[in-house]
């Protein structure tokens, strides 16, 4: 597959739409061309910001008397057709036909809702990470939930404690930012593990939190960023494995906050990564 080719469907791969055979054709492809898994991230984002803004709109929400109004009105004008007697057995097609327009109906609010609720606990997850940042990082006020990354990994999620190798994490970080601190901290009843570091006489975190896999965020390939964006005023990066999300957050300008975001995501999704397989394989089990 040729770049030309890629952008040529990649919105229908975005929507779920194209076959199994070509969605395999465009993994490969995207897994040796860096440019495509950039345009793909960019559409993922673009996507995602005007879904959120389709949903903070009050004029475009479906009302919740969308299926029952379409039901009775699909209704009279079967039935109001002056001039036409209709048979018994056409009231069982119109029957039907009213059945599955008004489950048509149904599912189309229902998918509407579950999207708004998957955008907004991705919203809500993206704040607390940021909030995270300030509150920890800057401000120094969540110093009471603090605790080791080994803590956390027992205690709360086995994830964070393959965070706590420091040694390693120093070595992949971009030249001259330095490891400050590494530990678990709580943010209105989320527990993160929290780095922090120095670059550019700036302090910037990276946030790891629990993430639903069905959350409405901009997601790129595995190991990739998606595109970066400004929350609350500060620029943040993210990238997700399957149940966490990984947010570099920063006062620093973009081309500096994806610099680290780059540098440190390789080894982060490795280390994640490794502790989600257990739990994957266990709940696989479970199922069979």
């Amino acid at each position: 597959m040729q770049c030309s080719d890629f952008r040529e469907i990649a919105d229908s791969y975005l929507s779920d739409e194209l076959l199994i055979e070509t969605n395999h054709d465009v993994i490969r492809h995207l897994d040796s061309c860096g440019e495509c898994r950039s345009e793909l991230a960019a559409r993922r984002q673009l996507r995602y910001e005007l879904r959120t803004k389709f949903n903070q709109t009050p004029e475009l929400r479906v009302p919740d008397s969308f299926s029952d109004s379409l039901r009775i009105q699909l209704r009279q004008q079967a039935l109001q057709r002056p001039g036409v007697v209709i048979p018994r057995i056409a009231y069982v097609g119109i029957a039907a036909t009213l059945l599955i327009a008004v489950g048509l109906g149904f599912l189309a609010v229902e998918r509407w809702r579950a999207g708004q609720r998957e955008s907004a606990a991705w919203a809500s997850l993206t704040n607390s990470a940021t909030a995270d940042h300030r509150e920890c990082a800057l401000e120094h006020k969540l110093r009471a939930t603090i605790i080791s990354l080994s803590e956390a990994g027992r205690v709360y999620d086995r994830a964070y404690a393959n965070l706590g190798d420091q040694t390693s994490l120093q070595a992949v970080l971009p030249a001259g930012a330095q490891l400050i601190d590494a530990h678990s901290c709580a943010f209105e009843g989320r527990r993160f593990a929290h780095v922090v570091i120095k670059y550019h006489d700036q302090i910037a975190s990276i946030v790891v939190g629990r993430s639903n896999p069905n959350n409405k965020a901009p997601k790129a390939m595995p190991g990739d960023i998606a595109a970066p964006f400004n929350f609350d005023s500060y620029q943040v990066a993210s990238f997700q494995t399957t149940s966490h999300a990984v947010f570099v957050v920063s006062s620093l300008n973009e081309t500096d906050n994806m610099t680290i975001a780059r540098s440190v995501s390789p080894l982060l999704e490795k280390q994640i990564r490794a502790a989600e397989q257990p739990l994957q394989a266990e709940l696989f089990t479970r199922r069979r």
